[in-house]
């Protein structure tokens, strides 16, 4: 049987899941009977997106039925997901067990669901559509609510129950409900198999039937929904975790078994090792909740904004939407401006709990960095991974891509996985200690094979962390492997901030590499690329030293068209020279010459194609491609992914 203690364990788990609701209009408190009770109240929240109308769904809160007053936790349970579908959303209270016995909270139910309907106009609601949720024992009354459709009264044995009931004004209006989404709740009360005997008068069960369940036979099956299933009612959706310590698993066999004989049940989802509430509430079951009630709805199915992959643990915020555009939240109550730079300044609106929100335009996919600008001061967002970028710790956000493109980017559990290590070493160009990162392929640890190596540059303001981090050169290289459609090899990754990059390469780097690692050590296997200034640092170096490797990157770089005070050279003018004095031996001894940029809105463009025009005048063989993106990671991460199917070929 469900222990007294389900109330706390669910109000704890609902405080894991609180999101809050950024809503134009929303009504609370609302007396649906019209006799003053807490148990009688309701909250009524509808989206903000210039709609007159809205279709509805109903939330019921779980609680073993001992509380009258938790439909704001029913809320914040999975309501902002609800309205962010495009469905107002009404969540109610019942009285509790200990003031009323059963049916009067089923009674609660139908009355508030013919309130909505008699003031469906005053709300703005589109009762065409009523659809009904809830978790625990919320959900026994959802799914009440569903099998008893145009049920007033029902007899069984010496029992005769009422399961209409006559309260509120509204009594000439409909209680019917159009789709059921059961999470978790108790459905046949005499088969909860649990520790406490059927004589237990202190169960859930006993107090809302009004003594033991084993006493009771008949006030139990009058509650049971599987007692009124038929196939004139509505479709249902039923989730429960097969881990569930306080309502059994089995609940919702026994109950979508006996739906899915009637033809009323779309689907049973079950969530491995999900637990009563936590872990079975999750970003998958709240999508496959509201494209139910969207489908039953005949409405567009949508996707639901989505904690961004780079969130610390379980914060909600930020979260992307499914244009791409970004919500953020911020708690800062006594700050005076608070703003999100993301590619742009955006001012955040301040609430009146201390909350600053705001949308973003919409981001284009891949990881970008971003900052909260509190009170004028740039600071990492706490909710967010923090990622050395920008010459400081800033955030992180990923931007999901298109299905064409996520397959490159994605984690794999069918896909053999190599390792990136970090090597701390003593320069012995500058004393310095300082960290190289190492990706080996998989299979490298047993395989006895030695391997090419692509040495893989940083920009500017980032470090050797940047390609590992924000790059996922694992994941891009993991990938195209298992594929067959690069060759297995080793990427080093130095820090590149350096006076005098080429000298770490050749004195620290390559050496420390091919010795500490089964390695190719010629030319054939080594490749030399990197972004930005990564870039410049590839072009000099591999210009300088072309008898060293044999395949050129360039990312989102290429010298400056005009000279720069910051860096020596920066025009390329030296390396220009020798490009066109020995412009036959350079195209025999550079196979691959490869030149990318993220478009003309990326601040390298104009000294690219600057660059390219040069290296066509003197007869520079080199490929060039070119994606949309800017100066930023995306554009990068798709720089790595087509080179690396180039090299050691």
């Amino acid at each position: 049987m469900m222990k007294k203690s389900i109330h706390r364990f669910a109000a704890a788990a609902m405080a894991l899941l609180m999101t809050g609701a950024a809503t134009a209009n929303n009504w609370k408190d609302v007396d649906y009977v019209g006799d003053g009770l807490t148990g009688h109240k309701l909250d009524i929240y509808t989206p903000d997106d210039g709609q007159p109308t809205h279709k509805v769904v109903v939330l019921i809160y779980g609680s073993a039925w001992f509380s009258n007053n938790s439909k704001v936790d029913a809320f914040k349970s999975y309501g902002q997901q609800l309205l962010d579908a495009g469905f107002a959303v009404v969540s109610i209270n019942h009285r509790a067990s200990t003031e009323a016995k059963f049916p009067a909270q089923i009674q609660d139910v139908k009355a508030a669901i013919r309130y909505v309907r008699g003031n469906a106009s005053k709300y703005g609601l589109d009762t065409s559509f009523i659809g009904i949720t809830g978790y625990s024992s919320g959900g026994h009354l959802s799914s009440l609510a569903g099998t008893t459709n145009g049920v007033k009264t029902r007899k069984f044995g010496k029992v005769k129950v009422d399961i209409e009931g006559q309260l509120g004004q509204y009594t000439k209006e409909s209680s019917a409900v159009d789709a059921v989404v059961d999470w978790f709740g108790p459905i046949d009360m005499s088969r909860m198999e649990r520790c406490e005997t059927y004589k237990d008068a202190s169960s859930p069960e006993a107090v809302i039937i009004g003594g033991p369940s084993a006493e009771n036979p008949d006030m139990v099956r009058a509650m049971n929904p599987m007692s009124y299933i038929d196939k004139k009612d509505p479709m249902f959706l039923v989730i429960h975790g097969d881990t569930d310590p306080v309502v059994p698993y089995c609940q919702s066999e026994f109950f979508s078994k006996a739906l899915k004989d009637a033809g009323r049940l779309d689907n049973f989802i079950t969530v491995p090792n999900g637990n009563h509430g936590p872990v079975t509430f999750n970003n998958e079951t709240f999508q496959s909740m509201v494209n139910f009630f969207q489908r039953q709805a005949g409405m567009e199915e949508t996707k639901l904004p989505q904690p961004s992959a780079l969130n610390i643990r379980n914060q909600e915020y930020p979260r992307v939407l499914q244009d791409g555009r970004v919500e953020f939240r911020v708690k800062a109550p006594t700050a005076q401006k608070v703003q999100i730079d993301l590619g742009k300044l955006y001012d955040m609106k301040k609430g009146a709990d201390g909350l600053w929100t705001c949308t973003t335009e919409p981001q284009s996919e891949g990881f970008h960095y971003y900052f909260l600008v509190v009170d004028g001061v740039k600071v990492a967002d706490p909710a967010s991974e923090s990622f050395y970028g920008c010459s400081m710790m800033t955030s992180g956000i990923e931007i999901p891509y298109p299905a064409d493109k996520a397959d490159r980017y994605q984690l794999k559990a069918d896909v053999k996985h190599g390792e990136v290590s970090r090597v701390r070493y003593q320069s012995k160009v500058n004393g310095k200690w300082k960290n190289i990162y190492v990706y080996t392929p998989a299979g490298y640890a047993t395989s006895g094979k030695h391997y090419p190596v692509l040495y893989l540059q940083h920009g500017g303001g980032e470090d050797e962390r940047g390609w590992s981090n924000q790059g996922l050169t694992d994941v891009i290289l993991d990938n195209l492997i298992a594929e067959g459609k690069a060759e297995p090899m080793i990427v080093a990754m130095m820090d590149g901030n350096s006076q005098d990059f080429a000298a770490e390469l050749l004195t620290d780097g390559i050496p420390l590499v091919e010795s500490r690692y089964r390695t190719l050590n010629t030319a054939d296997s080594r490749a030399l690329a990197g972004l930005s200034m990564g870039g410049i640092q590839t072009l000099n170096t591999s210009i300088m030293h072309p008898e060293l490797f044999r395949y050129i990157g360039v990312f989102s770089s290429g010298w400056f068209k005009n000279p720069q005070p910051f860096m020596a050279n920066s025009s390329g003018e030296p390396y220009y020279a020798k490009l066109k004095e020995r412009a036959d031996y350079y195209n025999k001894q550079f196979r691959v010459f490869y030149l990318t940029m993220g478009g003309q809105e990326d601040i390298a463009y104009e000294n690219c194609k600057a660059m390219r025009e040069r290296f066509d005048q003197m007869g520079i063989k080199h490929s060039y491609y070119e994606t949309p993106g800017g100066h930023t990671w995306p554009v990068w991460r798709e720089s790595l992914y087509f080179f690396a199917q180039k090299l050691f070929k």
